[in-house]
């Protein structure tokens, strides 16, 4: 029974049963150390927030699900804490069957009391009683790593939070420069075992303050979890005619990652890029140089805006 068919013969419940849909599988790949299969595409929650409703947000949900999507990212910043609300109450009859991700995010602070604060807030919202992977959310500069990581800061907690088994896994998103996320793998160096790591990756980020270059090839030598998110930089490299949807997943597709997040809010992008992850070839080493060298004149800071600290 397909999505449509299945939620008119639901029609009048206040809950639809997710778990019951007939779904679509995609393929996976292993995360990192964390062991996880997880599939090749996850749903980006800051765009959840944006449905312009909780029921156009359950629709997404419903049918991310449907098309075989069990990687789902929120954060507490996401909407003022709008984004987990949604997707906590789309996702109740499926909690054990998807990834759940969120992340904490404080930038003026980055203490173990504020990190404190937001799990029990994304828990509460979410309506679960664990996660299945927490952030560091955002870190921007190395100063800023120095301080989430300091004694008494918000990484400290964040990995006394694993210990609990409050959180199965944990790791840092940064998308400004690559040298934050470069000292992050320093404090993993020195016992701080994060397991994942979330960065910006498509083929103009190769040419500009390049995380695919100055980072990935160290968070795979330790085996951690690489998550990619801004594969088409928000969408500018689409709107610039830079480079199309297609060809910026496949070559997300072909790097070392487990799982790309992608912002999603319109059903028929969620359909397409759903279809693209089932039909996914990992580009040649001539392609993905071909595809570099043909975006190289146009690359811009302007297009990656959340670059530069």
């Amino acid at each position: 029974m397909r999505r449509r068919d299945f939620l008119s013969s639901l029609a009048g419940l206040a809950v639809v049963p997710l778990a019951g849909l007939a779904t679509e599988t995609l393929p996976t790949r292993r995360l990192g150390r964390t062991g996880l299969e997880v599939p090749i595409l996850g749903l980006g929650g800051a765009h959840v927030g944006r449905a312009g409703s909780e029921r156009a947000a359950r629709e997404l949900i419903e049918l991310a699900f449907e098309e075989g999507i069990r990687f789902f990212d929120t954060a507490e910043s996401y909407q003022s804490g709008g984004s987990e609300r949604w997707i906590g109450a789309a996702i109740k009859d499926i909690r054990h069957h998807i990834v759940l991700m969120t992340k904490t995010f404080s930038l003026a602070d980055r203490s173990a009391d504020s990190a404190r604060r937001h799990l029990e807030g994304s828990l509460r919202r979410l309506q679960t009683d664990y996660l299945d992977i927490w952030q560091l959310h955002s870190v921007r500069t190395v100063a800023d790593v120095d301080h989430a990581f300091r004694p008494g800061g918000a990484m400290e907690f964040i990995m006394e939070a694993k210990a609990q088994g409050i959180v199965r896994h944990v790791g840092v998103t940064g998308h400004a420069l690559p040298a934050a996320n470069r000292r992050t793998i320093e404090y993993w160096d020195r016992g701080f075992r994060f397991d994942v790591t979330q960065i910006p990756l498509n083929p103009v980020d190769y040419h500009q303050l390049s995380f695919e270059r100055e980072v990935v090839p160290a968070l795979v030598e330790r085996d951690i979890g690489v998550i990619a998110m801004k594969t088409s930089a928000d969408r500018r490299l689409l709107s610039r005619n830079v480079c199309t949807i297609d060809e910026c997943l496949r070559y997300v597709w072909s790097l070392p990652v487990g799982v790309a997040v992608v912002g999603m809010e319109r059903s028929s992008w969620l359909r397409h890029n759903a279809r693209l992850a089932r039909e996914h070839a990992n580009m040649s080493r001539a392609e993905l140089t071909a595809l570099r060298e043909r975006v190289k004149p146009r690359a811009r800071l302007d297009l990656e805006w959340y670059k530069g600290g």
